[in-house]
């Protein structure tokens, strides 16, 4: 027994090692379930916002193009040609048939006379006919009128189209009338409901949408009116999931049983389109597979568990070589203080030279001059603000337009400035400022008026205000939700509160429509981070009223 006594110290030392190195390896397992659960968790989130920004730009689209069809109906039907279709049929004819080679997208135009009959048509389809009990005609004679998908009836048969495929029209109708007012007839429209698919096919072309990405518009009582390109994908959602994911997205099981990424956007009113309530369905089945847990894990376990032997390794060597029995030494001698004093002495965190201030990651636009620009993001600033301000005052005196002020605030900066630091701050407020460019439109004026406070305004026809805010305000939302980067950091979050006015609807001066949205700022910030608030009150109002 007493021979084996030696042999102690070196099984400690094993036993030691051993078990530091299990902890270690244990450790890194528990980070690499961690880190898979957290970029799956992050994947899921930035595929679904681009989900949910797909949707809502077709939805907008739709809403536009409906309104600019109308607003092409109203103007011809108040052509001067068009008012004399007995006398001069021919002359009729060939006005409808120019707006119809302009825009294909119509499959039919007619002028009715007040009892009814077709006396102009595009291609002479339905010449003579009565159209008196449709309701085109009937809703026509009252005003402006548009409405919603439904299958060909006259035209099943006259109209080519593939075979076992219904024809789809939207109806667009105006009356025509005398100088004194008097109805002369109606102008009717089909519009072709393939216009929709090609629509869709703009959306996703441009933006390099995967295959597996499918967009859809149901009723709003969840008929599917646009089905999705692919034949075999006839999966369908239960019309209270699409009523309750409006405006949102989340991971939803479909009739066939598969999860997939879904958002719904609605189709709202814009100008003379009123709106169908049609709902803009984006299902993506690979964007849910490709965003689990077990897809991340075996990257998120490699690196985890490589960075763990690595330290195990280490462990392993520094704890051999720290428990190794030490040689007897001679006692140290002190060296005298003459020799003591060129010591170097160790260099601490604090005496380092401060970190050099980032500079923003896009070049600084030249067209602002150094008065009217922000050093920072090369935004505008005040002044810039001004300047702009008063332009758009002058032109839309030549021109009635109305302009959306959306006041941004985000939510969380300061704390990215205590935890990491000014420089962390400057690199996020240029990441937040490149955001909003690509969330605003081409043309869109961008401003930082310090700090984290920035304003954009975006210039639109009269009518068409608020949906635009509504718009553009969840884009910024949306942007501002995805993930900043900055040096080894990959997951920072913020997000970001917005509040809107219209100029010169919510105040006669710029300083009033911006003040307005400054109140609707902080109604949002108020109810929650990521809303958006829009005023709607009366300028002169006392308190005012604020609106989602």
């Amino acid at each position: 027994m007493t021979a084996a006594a030696p042999l102690r110290p070196r099984h400690l030392r094993l036993q030691v090692r051993v078990g530091v190195c299990l902890l270690i390896l244990a450790a890194a397992a528990g980070c690499g379930e961690w880190l898979a659960r957290q970029r799956a968790e992050a994947a899921r989130d930035a595929a679904g916002d681009q989900l949910l920004a797909t949707a809502r730009e077709m939805a907008d689209r739709l809403s536009r193009e409906m309104a600019a069809r109308a607003r092409d109906v109203q103007a011809l039907s108040e052509d001067e040609t068009l008012r004399h279709p007995v006398t001069d049929p021919a002359a009729s004819r060939a006005v409808l048939e120019e707006l119809k080679s302009r825009l294909p997208q119509f499959t039919w135009m007619g002028l009715a006379s007040p009892d009814g009959t077709v006396v102009a048509a595009t291609g002479d389809l339905l010449l003579g006919q009565s159209i008196a009990t449709r309701p085109v005609f009937q809703n026509g004679l009252k005003g402006l009128w548009t409405g919603d998908v439904h299958e060909a009836v006259l035209l099943a048969k006259l109209v080519p189209h593939p075979p076992g495929e219904d024809i789809k029209f939207v109806d667009i109708a105006a009356p025509v009338r005398d100088a004194a007012g008097e109805p002369l007839g109606v102008l009717a429209a089909h519009l072709s409901w393939q216009w929709a698919d090609q629509l869709r096919q703009t959306v996703l072309r441009p933006h390099g949408a995967p295959a597996s990405l499918q967009l859809m518009i149901a009723g709003p009582k969840g008929d599917l009116l646009l089905p999705p390109e692919r034949r075999d994908a006839g999966a369908t959602l239960a019309p209270a999931r699409i009523e309750e994911n409006i405006d949102r997205w989340t991971a939803v099981a479909w009739s066939d049983g598969r999860p997939s990424l879904t958002a719904v956007a609605e189709s709202l009113p814009v100008g003379a389109f009123r709106g169908f309530g049609w709902r803009v369905i984006a299902r993506d089945e690979q964007a849910a597979l490709a965003t689990t847990v077990e897809v991340q894990r075996r990257e998120a376990w490699t690196w985890a568990m490589g960075a763990g032997l690595v330290v195990a390794a280490l462990a392993w060597w520094t704890i051999g070589r720290a428990s190794r029995p030490q040689a007897p030494q001679e006692p140290v001698r002190t060296q005298p203080a003459s020799l003591m004093a060129g010591a170097v002495r160790p260099q601490r965190r604090s005496d380092l030279a401060p970190v050099t201030r980032l500079q923003p990651a896009a070049p600084v636009p030249d067209a602002l001059d150094q008065e009217h620009r922000d050093t920072l993001t090369g935004l505008g600033n005040a002044a810039q603000l001004e300047r702009v301000s008063r332009r758009l005052a002058d032109a839309a005196e030549a021109e009635p337009a109305e302009t959306c002020v959306l006041c941004i605030d985000i939510d969380g900066f300061q704390t990215v400035n205590e935890r990491y630091g000014r420089p962390a701050g400057d690199e996020v407020l240029v990441q937040i400022a490149r955001r909003l460019r690509q969330a605003a439109r081409e043309g869109d004026s961008v401003f930082r008026l310090g700090g984290d406070d920035f304003l954009v305004l975006l210039t639109c026809p009269v009518g068409e205000a608020t949906a635009l805010a509504r718009s553009v305000a969840a884009r910024v939302l949306a942007e501002l939700q995805r993930p900043l980067s900055y040096r080894t950091l990959s997951n920072l979050r913020i997000s970001g509160s917005v509040g809107g006015a219209v100029w010169p609807v919510h105040g006669a001066t710029f300083e009033e429509a911006i003040a307005h949205a400054g109140e609707a700022l902080r109604a949002a910030k108020q109810s929650g981070t990521g809303k958006f608030r829009l005023y709607a009150g009366d300028p002169s109002a006392d308190p005012a009223r604020l609106r989602a």
